[in-house]
């Protein structure tokens, strides 16, 4: 039996002394897999070091002709026109860390940070190219938004890259999360591509390959699960882009208001190249 106070130390008489533990680890936001710029053709960037517009003649062919006996041959007028690409996107990132709080937090806040202003601006790059997948220009598409891809539409898709004789190097699909997920459940992905699609899996996106093409997921294609999304099969040619100014991270001190700030920009410019609309196929799907 029980005896004495039932007045005890406990959990809220001790509340003012409890102890409070704030690790040196973060628990970082998850970033998508960013894969479009990794698979377009940045050659301008090269040329583009001086100036905002860049432009590429266009060469067609000519035409053989049959040559009379005794005639005098005619020769071909060719009045060709160019793809030009602007240098009009500017994009920066940036926080600013007040000296009050340093000592007063364990985790250094501008060490926290510091990545995300790279990954912030290569996301918004990211974005950008994917948006150029339905905006009219890629002249062919198979499939239909909100529901999931067939086998039948990658061969058609392939046939039109094959029609619009493509190079067949350097061509990619790049597809959603949930294309992948459908894409799981046919029979041609998985009887003979498991192994290698579980194999392939990464950081980098890559799912494997179908029809001689690597697969690449990413959650940054253009749309939703609810509506479908804008994934594309394409040879790197279709678009080009360049980026004029590439991030460098810069820290700097505000006496006046005693902060640490730290910003970087970029500046880039993208278009889907008018001589090659066809190499590009606008897969519609889940």
């Amino acid at each position: 039996m029980a005896t004495g106070t039932t007045e005890f130390i406990d959990l809220t008489t001790v509340d003012v002394f409890l102890m409070e533990v704030w690790s040196q680890a973060v628990s970082r936001a998850r970033g998508k897999k960013l894969v479009f710029a990794a698979h377009v053709d940045r050659t301008p960037e090269a040329e583009l070091k001086p100036g905002q517009i860049y432009r590429r003649q266009r060469v067609s062919h000519l035409a053989a002709r049959s040559k009379g006996v005794n005639t005098a041959i005619s020769y071909e007028t060719v009045t060709e026109s160019e793809d030009t690409l602007t240098i009009n996107n500017y994009y920066y990132a940036a926080f600013a860390v007040e000296d009050v709080i340093t000592p007063m937090v364990k985790v250094d806040q501008i060490s926290a940070y510091m990545s995300e202003i790279g990954y912030a601006l290569a996301k918004q790059e990211d974005d950008d190219l994917a948006a150029l997948i339905d905006d009219g220009t890629i002249t062919q598409a198979v499939g239909t938004l909100a529901t999931g891809l067939t086998y039948d539409n990658y061969v058609r898709a392939d046939q039109y890259l094959q029609d619009a004789e493509a190079p067949d190097d350097e061509r990619v699909i790049i597809i959603s999360h949930a294309e992948k997920a459908n894409a799981l459940k046919q029979d041609q992905f998985v009887n003979s591509q498991y192994v290698k699609l579980q194999e392939g899996s990464s950081n980098t996106g890559l799912l494997g390959g179908i029809l001689g093409y690597p697969v690449f997921v990413t959650g940054n294609t253009n749309g939703s699960n609810a509506l479908g999304h804008d994934n594309v099969m394409m040879h790197k040619s279709a678009i080009f882009m360049a980026q004029q100014i590439a991030p460098v991270v810069e820290v700097s001190r505000d006496v006046d208001y005693k902060c640490a700030k730290v910003s970087a920009l970029e500046t880039y410019g993208m278009a889907i190249c008018q001589a090659y609309t066809d190499h590009a196929v606008w897969l519609k799907g889940l």
